[in-house]
């Protein structure tokens, strides 16, 4: 393993610091897993409060944001008719919530009062927070048990980076399935599908004979096994995912909604489809029950795999416009397509970016782009961040042949046996200090 850091000056005065990493092979890269963390409710609520809702009051309401202690009971005095037979008791408390709850003045309103005392339980034990913008409603964001801190997981590592993207905007949680830190998009690992291509979007596919590809893949190139019976989209089931579909057909005989590698609910006919994942019909019912483990075929000669943003570079020719398929939040009305608040302009809008892929010889390459800091940047000190079409530059200055964009932002981070070359651009209000945001999933080196 070999890491570069290298300054990059622009004629206006700005600098770009990037720290590149060469590992020595695919084989020594794996998925870092997140066991969860309990400071990530006051973490996210602090962006949506510090970041986001400022930036964009007018396109917020009332968010209830909270997480679900494992030794809290859920027993609900509601219907799930219409989210189905759910698997997940943080999706059937979030049900609850969005049925039972609205804020008016800052304050809960309850239109089933039964849901008082969970509700003062999760303020007891300081699992709630809410968080206004301008917008008259009321939006429910369960916060997933996965996300955690990088410096925390595997300290013993000796590479870790941030890598997918996850549901994190409000928009992002389109249902009652949508937990916030979701991680969507394809990762495979020496043939393994652990979670699913989605939205037909650029991936980055190394093959068995060490062969790097960029192309779209999606969902429905791949037999899906739900315990013993392997469903092939078009032939003996249908799928549904956004943005083009909201809610499976309401004449459907059977609708299995699959988040990752589980079916998070079961029902019939109209079930609302997931950002996090999709909606899977046979065209015969099939033996099946919430919860059951859900595999991907069709990927078995693929060594690695990561689906997440854009392409950087594709045979050494840099990308130069989206080419995946991505919501543009600056249309008439958002909709829940993630991640909603990515594509702002590809040439100029400017962020902390990460980057994998690889150089001449095929051997992998991270890149990190330092991003300004988002309290106390100081142009011509501070890195000013990258915009994708100056991160296909300094990919390719670097060495990189072929490159996709990794989850950036706030969540962009290289840790070189625990510890940070670069700085994070979230800061803490108070003192400008680093602030490091929580993140479901990641790629290591052991």
């Amino acid at each position: 393993m070999e890491s570069q850091i290298k300054t990059f000056s622009y004629p206006n005065g700005d600098i770009q610091r990037v720290q590149a990493v060469r590992l020595d092979s695919w084989e020594a890269l794996e998925f870092l897993e997140f066991s969860g963390s309990d400071r990530t409710l006051d973490r996210f609520s602090g962006i949506y409060r510090d970041f986001l809702v400022p930036a964009a009051p007018w396109m917020f309401g009332n968010m209830i944001m909270f997480r679900l202690p494992q030794d809290l009971e859920t027993n609900f005095p509601f219907e799930t008719a219409a989210f189905g037979s759910v698997a997940h008791r943080l999706t059937a408390a979030a049900a609850a919530l969005k049925a039972g709850v609205r804020i008016k003045k800052g304050q809960p309103v309850f239109k089933n009062p039964q849901l008082k005392p969970f509700w003062q339980e999760l303020e007891k034990r300081g699992c709630v927070k809410i968080i206004s913008g301008k917008l008259p409603v009321t939006t429910i964001i369960p916060l997933g048990e996965r996300p955690g801190y990088m410096t925390e997981t595997e300290t013993d590592a000796a590479m870790k980076v941030n890598a997918s993207f996850f549901i994190m905007d409000r928009f992002d949680c389109a249902t009652v399935y949508d937990h916030l830190g979701t991680p969507f998009g394809l990762c495979v690992k020496d043939g393994l599908v652990t979670r699913p291509p989605l939205y037909n979007r650029e991936a980055l596919l190394v093959r068995e004979n060490g062969a790097v590809d960029i192309r779209p893949l999606d969902v429905r190139e791949l037999t899906i096994r739900v315990g013993s019976q392997d469903l092939i989209p078009g032939k003996n089931c249908r799928i549904y995912t956004r943005p083009k579909y909201f809610r499976s057909p309401v004449g459907a005989a059977q609708a299995l909604v699959i988040v990752g590698n589980r079916v998070e609910a079961l029902g019939k006919g109209s079930l609302p489809v997931p950002a996090s994942g999709f909606v899977l019909c046979p065209d015969s019912p099939i033996t099946v029950h919430a919860g059951d483990t859900v595999t991907y075929l069709g990927l078995e000669d693929v060594r690695f795999g990561i689906q997440v943003g854009n392409s950087i570079l594709k045979d050494g020719i840099p990308t130069t416009k989206f080419l995946s398929s991505f919501y543009n939040i600056k249309g008439d009305i958002p909709i829940p397509y993630p991640p909603s608040l990515y594509p702002m302009d590809f040439d100029k809008a400017r962020a902390a970016r990460i980057a994998l892929g690889s150089g001449k010889d095929g051997k992998p390459m991270i890149l990190w782009a330092e991003g300004a800091a988002k309290f106390g940047y100081v142009p011509g000190k501070g890195s000013c961040g990258a915009s994708l079409k100056e991160m296909c530059h300094l990919c390719a200055e670097m060495g990189m042949v072929n490159a996709v964009n990794l989850d950036g932002g706030g969540s962009a981070q290289i840790l070189l046996k625990n510890r940070r070359s670069l700085e994070i651009s979230d800061r803490n209000r108070q003192d400008c200090s680093q602030a490091e945001r929580p993140i479901p999933l990641g790629l290591m080196v052991r």
